[in-house]
Order: structure tokens, then C-alpha cells, then sequence
């Protein structure tokens, strides 16, 4: 048996299912030198976070068979690399969707309801202020969802079960029921909350800019639970929010990973800020951590995994 190399922990049921098929082994650190030391031996790696997977450490590992990460997002993987090599790179698009949807729902409550301003007031003796701190709606408010992919549309059904009218914009989605496709300056002209679902690519990265974030009305609050790429710049957020054209922002993700918590955003009171874990729910972790395992089996045993980046090497 060969090695199985994770760039970080693995949750259940991961090292059950794994444990038969290699040896199991951790990387004390994520660092490129480290990983190169450990990979002559892999058949397998493991992706935790947004690690680089360099085609330099792709070709120090000459065993390897299968490359899988622990998510959706692949974009640090040199995936060209690995298809010249025929090797699989095994994803798990559907574990985490209902989680990561649930937390965008979530987001928007707590940033719509005032839910950090109302408990500073409550714990800081100023209750008085309940009369002045208004609270907003979900119910009659208008979604805006950047990204009709799985999550964007657990993200739609979820808004329109609270009564929402949803806009959505993708490029290459089909349409679904009750979601008005549009533009995207549409989108941020009409939407009182939008969310963020797209892919991060070269023509995403950036996406969210000053002149975007100026076409929203006033109090207005936008979510980012998909790649932090998406937002141009920490700077337009902080712009928009003392203009008051954002009342509210809610991010779980970050350019880089971990953030520079000195920029000022990040003392900002109308910022709800999560270290990227919305997506590892309970039940998404063990979902998420039982397909990519089931996957990485299934590539080790010369079998097509269910989902995979890189499926033009099967052809």
C-alpha cells in the first residue's frame, strides 16, 4: 500500500474509509518544502483549504493516482498538471451545498434583524435603544443571487420560502421557477440583499467593485460565502458601507486565507465575519469527508469517481 497524504486533519469517516487502502498521513504544515518532502511516496493527496498544488509537487509524487479535495473549489490546484498525468481530481459539489445555503440564509437574518447591534445594546445597559435601532424583513425583500449553480439555487428556494422575490445572474445556468434572470447591474440596482455564489475565474475575480457596490439602494447587505476573489477590494466594501449604500456585509470568505484583520473593515460593527466554515455543518462534514473518500477509494481501485474536476480525462 501507498500513502495517502492530507495537507490537514481528516474528520470522520475519512480515516475509516481510507485507513484499508494506505498509510495514512498528515502533513505537520501546509507549507510547499514540507508537502515535497512527504509526497515521493503518495498515491493519494488530500486537499484541506485552498493549499497550492503545484505541477511541481504534482511531479514529485511519480506514485500518485488521485488528487481530492475536501470542497468545491479547486482553483489551487494545478488541475493541467494533473490531467497530463491522467490523474483524477475528485471533488464534493453536492455535500456541502445545503450547508453553505443555510448559512447564507443565516447571514442575511442576523445582518437584516440588526442581531450584533441589538445584542451590544442589551449587554451594554442601553435598552433605550430598542426604540431607535430598526429592524428589517426578509418577507417583501428582493435577493439578488450571483451564481445558479447548486448552492445559488438551495440559496434561492430557501430565500423565496421566506418570502422573497428572487433575481438571479448567471451566464450559462438555465433559468429557475420563480427567478428572474438579469444582468448583473440589474441585479445591484433592485436587490436589497445579494449573495454571492459565483466560481472563482479570471473573469469573476473582482467581480464585486466600487462600481457595482454603488448601485445598490440604501441599506442594502451583501454576503460572500463563495471565494473572496470575488470582492475587488475590502476598501469598496468599507466605501459602500459609510456611503450608506450597504447596511450590512456578512463574509466567510477571504483574500487571502486567513485575512489581515488590521484593515478596518474588520472592526467595523455592520461586518459579520466567519473563518470560512458555514460549509461544515455537522452533517455536511461527515458528507462531504464520506464522498471524497469514496472517491479517492474508487480512483485507487481504476474506477471512475462520481465527481470529478478533471472529467475530460476519461473521454
Amino acid at each position: 500500500m501507498g500513502r495517502i497524504l492530507a495537507t490537514g486533519p481528516l474528520a470522520p469517516p475519512a480515516p475509516e474509509i481510507l485507513g484499508p487502502h494506505g498509510e495514512l498521513v498528515v502533513a505537520p504544515d501546509d507549507r510547499e518544502s514540507t508537502l515535497l518532502g512527504l509526497a515521493a511516496e503518495a498515491v493519494a493527496l488530500v486537499v484541506r483549504g485552498s493549499v497550492p498544488i503545484t505541477a511541481r509537487l504534482i511531479a514529485a509524487a511519480p506514485s500518485l493516482r488521485v488528487i481530492a479535495r475536501s470542497g468545491v473549489g479547486y482553483e489551487s490546484i494545478d488541475v493541467g498538471a494533473a490531467s497530463a498525468r491522467g490523474i483524477p481530481v475528485v471533488i464534493t459539489p453536492d455535500a456541502g451545498a445545503q450547508a453553505v445555503a443555510e448559512g447564507a440564509i443565516a447571514l442575511m437574518l442576523s445582518l437584516t434583524k440588526r442581531l450584533g447591534a441589538l445584542d451590544a445594546a442589551v449587554r451594554e445597559g442601553r435598552y433605550a435603544e430598542r426604540d431607535r435601532l430598526e429592524v428589517g424583513d426578509l418577507d417583501g425583500a428582493t435577493l439578488g443571487v450571483v451564481g445558479l449553480g447548486r448552492i445559488g439555487r438551495k440559496v434561492s428556494a430557501l430565500g423565496r420560502a421566506f418570502g422573497m422575490r428572487v433575481l438571479a445572474h448567471d451566464p450559462v445556468a438555465s433559468p429557475d421557477d420563480g427567478v428572474e434572470m438579469t444582468d448583473l447591474d440589474t441585479l445591484f440596482s433592485r436587490a436589497g440583499l445579494v449573495s454571492l455564489h459565483a466560481p472563482l475565474t479570471d473573469a469573476t475575480h473582482g467581480l464585486v467593485d466600487e462600481r457595482l457596490l454603488a448601485l445598490m439602494g440604501p441599506d442594502a447587505v451583501l454576503v460572500n460565502l463563495a471565494r473572496g476573489g470575488l470582492i475587488a477590494s475590502l476598501d469598496d466594501l468599507l466605501t459602500a458601507l459609510n456611503s450608506g449604500r450597504l447596511a450590512g456585509v456578512g463574509l466567510d470568505v477571504f483574500e487571502p486565507e486567513p485575512p489581515d484583520v488590521s484593515h478596518p473593515l474588520f472592526a467595523d460593527p455592520r461586518v459579520l465575519l466567519s473563518p470560512h466554515v458555514l460549509g461544515m455543518s455537522h452533517q455536511a462534514k461527515r458528507r462531504i469527508f464520506r464522498a471524497m473518500s469514496e472517491g479517492i477509494v474508487a480512483a485507487l481501485r481504476g474506477e471512475r469517481p462520481e465527481a470529478v474536476a478533471n472529467p475530460e480525462i476519461y473521454v
